[in-house]
């Protein structure tokens, strides 16, 4: 709209306020980015059009200088923020417009996207289609504005008028061949749009999955994902989805990028996720698509989200089993009665009080068969509502299970960390972050990668009087090609750059860490693996295959490895849980 005349800048720009001052002079727009909640009290002369009149002239006061005010003078902002709440002073001096992307329109572009990739021909016809019918629409108005021109520019006799008869003959034929063109436009319009219908599933699942990863930027303030590197990760998903002939069906092809699409976005949002949210994450995303396929009624979801809250137990039915339901268990139970597939479970409690105390009472009821008839009328989602009204501690070991039936087992056990794999998926515009756990230092890693791929490493701690420094090695690294470790960025936030090449990053979480920088950058979480699978995966990814071969003597080798990562990793384990580990020697 503003074209080449757009100055941009932010608020850690050097001259953001000499390039306004520009602005307001010469009549220029200017775009102030990646705004927080508070802005600079320094605008406040601007956003309030603090006008005033000197003479002839209208003068705005910007800090101790008096600037001729030009009325062509625009200024736009922008912020990445989710949903950002400003001041009554900032809302009632801008006009605030909601730019932020809807499921339904980001469902229409991932469509294009589809279908573009898998019938280009379509999807170029479409867009053909689409720019007649516009400029069908756009020359039938302009035939009108001329008539309407004529007739009120005209003298004497409208039949006299030979100019305005022709115009009107011509302009009749114009319009209805014009009209015709647009109806045959429209018909094939619709023919292809019937076409693009047997991609939509694809689309409707890719838009779920990002809404999913948008959200979780509500649990921590370091899960920010930019809607671009969604994209490109879609569109790499497509890419790697195609494992049958191309003569295969829409409603197959789209079940190919659904199963693709879904697990990577699982798998590259785990790396940057911490061991506790990733559950959270993978039942969400199994929630919200199977919501989306009618297979999760409202009232358990609910149900799962609230429990029993609100039960007026002035009507409730007496407990039968006090002894072993608390007051809050039975006020669940009692809520769960209520819920046309649960109907009668609180009745069922009073007839079989032995068989549901067996259960009640097993080590893992979300293995154990429920009693009576139970077991074989409930769903996954109902099983997972009785655990959660009775059983409150096998909750995520109930949700990990429904994970597992329902999107597969790969997205119940998280991918292990591996820097290598990580390292590939990124390029020279893409800063590589570490959000760091306590106790965890990833600068060994860095290292020991670098060497391996023979390529030098810089790295600079941030801290006061660092500034120059990172800034010279990241100069030298732009120009030589080597990589840049910028360790704790957390403690230098308001130095930190815009960067659009590769760099290591590594900072502790924190609310005002640049968002721009996190939704850009790949994001990896430093947190010890937990359990005794998760720790061996680990040490095994740090034995390269040429390491392994080194050695002659292979069976004792991988003997004496796998015994020395399994008492490593029971050891960590024992710590993680504080359990006293005896050792015989």
């Amino acid at each position: 709209m503003e074209e080449s005349q757009l100055h941009i800048v932010d608020l850690k720009s050097k001259d953001m306020l000499r390039k306004i001052e520009n602005g307001i002079v010469y009549g220029l727009p200017v775009l102030l980015q990646d705004v927080l909640e508070e802005l600079d009290p320094a605008l406040e002369p601007v956003l309030a059009k603090a006008l005033i009149k000197v003479g002839n002239r209208e003068v705005l006061r910007l800090g101790d200088k008096e600037l001729d005010y030009n009325k062509d003078f625009k200024l736009y902002i922008t912020t990445k923020l989710a949903n950002p709440h400003y001041t009554p002073e900032v809302s009632t001096k801008t006009t605030i417009i909601n730019f932020a992307v809807k499921q339904q329109g980001l469902e229409a572009q991932l469509l294009g996207i589809v279908v573009q990739k898998e019938q280009p021909t379509l999807e170029r016809q479409k867009a053909d289609l689409t720019l007649r019918v516009a400029a069908g629409k756009q020359k039938l108005v302009d035939l009108e504005d001329e008539i309407l021109r004529l007739l009120s520019e005209a003298e004497g006799s409208l039949l006299e008028n030979e100019t305005l008869v022709d115009t009107l003959q011509q302009s009749k034929l114009t319009s209805d061949e014009v009209t015709r063109q647009l109806n045959e436009a429209e018909e094939t319009e619709i023919k292809i749009d019937a076409k693009r219908e047997e991609f939509r599933p694809a689309a409707i699942r890719s838009s779920i999955a990002y809404f999913v990863l948008d959200d979780m930027g509500r649990v921590d303030p370091m899960y920010q994902f930019s809607l671009d590197a969604y994209v490109d990760l879609f569109n790499q998903s497509m890419d790697k989805s195609r494992t049958s002939p191309k003569n295969i069906t829409g409603t197959e092809r789209c079940r190919q990028i659904n199963v693709a699409h879904t697990l990577s976005v699982y798998q590259y949002t785990c790396r940057g996720l911490f061991e506790r949210d990733k559950l959270l994450f993978a039942l969400q995303l199994c929630l919200r698509i199977m919501t989306s396929e009618n297979k999760v009624p409202k009232q358990e979801f609910d149900f799962l989200c609230y429990g029993g809250a609100g039960i007026e137990r002035a009507d409730q039915r007496p407990n039968p089993c006090p002894e072993w339901i608390d007051a809050g268990a039975w006020d669940n139970i009692t809520a769960l009665d209520s819920i046309p597939a649960c109907m009668g479970i609180a009745s069922a409690f009073e007839q079989g009080q032995r068989d549901w105390r067996a259960w009640f009472t097993s080590s893992e009821p979300e293995e154990t068969p429920l009693p009576g008839d139970w077991e074989n009328k409930v769903t996954e989602m109902q099983r997972i509502c009785i655990i959660r009204a009775l059983r409150l501690d096998r909750v995520l070991f109930c949700a990990s299970r429904f994970v597992r039936l329902n999107l597969g087992p790969q997205f119940a056990d998280p991918p292990p960390f591996d820097l290598r794999a990580i390292f590939q998926s990124s390029n020279h515009r893409t800063p590589l972050i570490f959000v760091l756990s306590p106790g965890v230092d990833p600068t060994a890693q860095v290292k020991s990668l670098a060497n391996d791929l023979s390529t030098n490493v810089d790295i600079c701690a941030l801290g006061q009087g660092q500034a120059p420094v990172a800034m010279s090695l990241m100069n030298l690294g732009l120009r030589s090609g080597s990589w840049v470790f910028l360790a704790n960025c957390h403690l230098m936030l308001s130095w930190m750059p815009h960067c659009d090449f590769r760099l290591w990053l590594s900072a502790s979480p924190s609310p005002k860490f640049p968002i721009a920088i996190l939704q850009r950058g790949i994001k990896m979480t430093t947190e010890p693996p937990r359990g005794l699978r998760a720790n061996m995966l680990k040490l095994y990814n740090l034995v390269g295959e040429e390491q392994f071969g080194r050695c002659q003597q292979r069976l004792k080798y991988q003997r004496l490895l796998f015994s020395l990562c399994w008492f490593h990793a029971l050891l960590h384990t024992s710590s993680m849980n504080r359990t006293i580990v005896s050792v015989m020697i």
